[in-house]
């Protein structure tokens, strides 16, 4: 830890100055409404359903009674019963695996920076949750912690595509299509999601395209999880009008030899990410879904088809 940290402080800072400049052309007026609106939205809902939420699992002694390793294991066996409904045993295994693997990414980062955690709690068409037990030390490490879950992830998506190329399987080509988009859907640059994470060494006003990017994705798949996403996070998008304390600045000071390395990894595992889905729809999932098949079915039956012709 100590060695990080000093580090850090050795090297050149990189203070990007964005998030100032742009906040001094917004005019005075403008500039004490977008401030009122974020105080009121944080103020009046935010804060009050976070308090009540806190509240109620204090009260209930509920996590000090069971175990940690009873609320990740039985979560995930909730969360796969209620999946298997809609994919399949199989699938469900494989999906709530991946995202396990996902999960451990970040578990992993947060123990190499001695960040206290607490252990997944998968939630049913939310994905999984970590309570950061504190917070991180500054933006770097708090890019690292994204980043660690998608790279990992998308580690166990790979291992899925080398299986279904070497066995024949579109069983793990299933899930190796999942695992990718999984991973993809988190990258994206908004609040806590694992991109929302990684734009902060970046710059915090990515999370207006983010914010854009799943409005979007709720305008098509129609799903009342991803308002609610969209809900939680716009105090956080608002947030980037207020003038932001020196501390919170400091808390953003890394290198540019960081940002720039950051960045470069984002945008190529974004690239590689859509890349490997769209290969695996083309070769794989479209020439299924052209002859009639239904994919679940492929997949969650006791024998797994092969692709080979």
């Amino acid at each position: 830890m100590s060695s990080s940290r000093d580090l850090l402080q050795s090297e050149l800072p990189f203070r990007t100055r964005s998030s100032d400049s742009i906040w001094e052309r917004i005019p005075e007026p403008r500039r004490s409404r977008l401030q009122r609106i974020t105080d009121w939205l944080s103020t009046a809902f935010l804060l009050p359903f976070l308090k009540g939420l806190l509240a109620v699992i204090e009260a209930s002694r509920v996590l000090s009674v069971i175990p940690s390793p009873v609320w990740m294991i039985g979560s995930m066996l909730v969360s796969i019963a209620v999946y298997s409904s809609r994919m399949g045993w199989s699938l469900a295994w494989g999906f709530i695996t991946l995202l396990m693997i996902h999960e451990c990414g970040h578990l992993l980062a947060a123990r190499y920076y001695g960040a206290r955690m607490s252990v997944p709690i998968f939630i049913p068409f939310i994905g999984a949750l970590i309570n950061m037990k504190e917070p991180m030390r500054n933006a770097w490490h708090e890019a690292v912690f994204g980043m660690a879950g998608p790279v990992l992830g998308s580690l166990g998506a790979c291992i899925c595509w080398v299986i279904a190329g070497a066995a024949g399987s579109f069983y793990f080509s299933e899930l190796a299509i999942i695992g990718f988009f999984l991973n993809l859907f988190n990258l994206i640059p908004l609040g806590f999601l694992d991109g929302g994470h990684i734009a902060v060494v970046l710059t915090r006003w990515l999370w207006i395209p983010g914010y854009l990017m799943m409005a979007a994705f709720a305008w098509f798949v129609h799903s009342p999880v991803v308002l609610i996403l969209l809900a939680v996070m716009l105090p956080m998008v608002l947030s980037l009008f207020k003038k932001r304390t020196r501390k919170q600045r400091d808390y953003d000071t890394v290198s540019l030899g960081k940002r720039l390395s950051m960045g470069a990894l984002y945008i190529g595992l974004v690239v590689f990410l859509a890349g490997s889905i769209s290969w695996i729809f083309i070769k794989n999932i479209h020439p299924a879904l052209k002859s009639g098949k239904h994919l679940t079915s492929l997949s969650s039956g006791p024998q797994i088809p092969s692709i080979r012709k």
